[in-house]
């Protein structure tokens, strides 16, 4: 695979560390599934703190926000520069931030987009931040929402749930594979089939569903049960939660759904997401 940055995004709660874990058993391709505190495939995320404190030379505690900014674009032409694709994960959104581009499109050789709908997305977001449900819903619809500097990650500008994918769907040029959660979730071998493609990995089928297999959301569930998950923000948090589509349903009021699809329906009916009457479809 040639180099340049091959970026695995999406908004959050949408499936990119099920993409992440899938890539990772593909490649190391063992006879086990791969633990998900050993993640190392797609060994960057645009938010890791080891990174940023590196190139830093000090810690991220000692770096206000504009100071963390301004090392994307030098960490991003390093990732781009190795000899072979870089493979990092982010959420931010394909734009600008404060006059400087958080994703440098000519660092990027390509792209997975991976998008879940909105009603889903909200719950999870809610379960994952913190938030009420009332909260996150106004969140995935302000174009300010964004994450804070932890000691866990950097901040991300998230924006709209709807710009945030019209932001990576949009470029001129640009043509990241598009993949719906619920069609991985539907359709597993055929989802991540066309993920190898498009990274261009000689994968038999076979590999492939061994690695779909080692990934699932039961396995996933179970590994996190027995050791934890290094990822998780909260000592308390259960990152693989359900994984289900539909979920939303048992949360949402008919009143929030309305505001959802106010917010995003022209995305959510290009995805499927809605149907021609304007109803939700999952």
């Amino acid at each position: 695979m040639p180099g340049g940055i091959l970026w695995l995004a999406s908004y959050p709660k949408s499936g990119n560390t099920w993409v992440r874990i899938f890539l990772e058993n593909l490649f190391r391709n063992a006879d086990q599934p791969i633990s998900i505190n050993a993640l190392s495939v797609v060994g960057f995320g645009d938010a890791h703190i080891p990174v940023y404190e590196r190139f830093a030379g000090r810690p991220v505690a000692e770096l206000d926000d504009a100071g963390l900014h301004a090392l994307r674009e030098p960490i991003q032409r390093y990732l781009a520069g190795r000899p072979e694709t870089s493979m990092v994960k982010t959420h931010n959104m394909l734009g600008e931030y404060e006059g400087r581009l958080l994703i440098h499109l000519d660092c990027t050789m390509g792209a997975i987009y991976i998008v879940r709908n909105v009603f889903d997305v909200t719950v999870s977001i809610a379960r994952h931040y913190n938030f009420s449900v009332a909260d996150a819903v106004e969140a995935v619809c302000s174009p300010a929402f964004r994450t804070r500097t932890t000691p866990a990650a950097i901040f991300q500008i998230l924006g709209r749930w709807s710009d945030h994918y019209r932001s990576w769907t949009s470029v001129p040029g640009f043509e990241p594979l598009v993949l719906r959660y619920e069609d991985m979730k539907a359709k597993p071998l055929k989802a991540f089939e066309r993920a190898v493609r498009h990274i261009g990995v000689p994968a038999s089928k076979d590999r492939i569903a061994r690695a779909v297999k080692f990934s699932s959301f039961e396995e996933v569930s179970r590994q996190e049960r027995a050791g934890g998950f290094r990822e998780r923000t909260r000592d308390d948090q259960v990152f693989f939660h359900s994984g289900r589509a539909g979920g939303w349903r048992q949360h949402l009021t008919p009143d929030q759904v309305e505001r959802l699809i106010a917010a995003h329906g022209e995305v959510l009916l290009a995805l499927g997401y809605l149907d021609k009457q304007g109803r939700p479809t999952v």
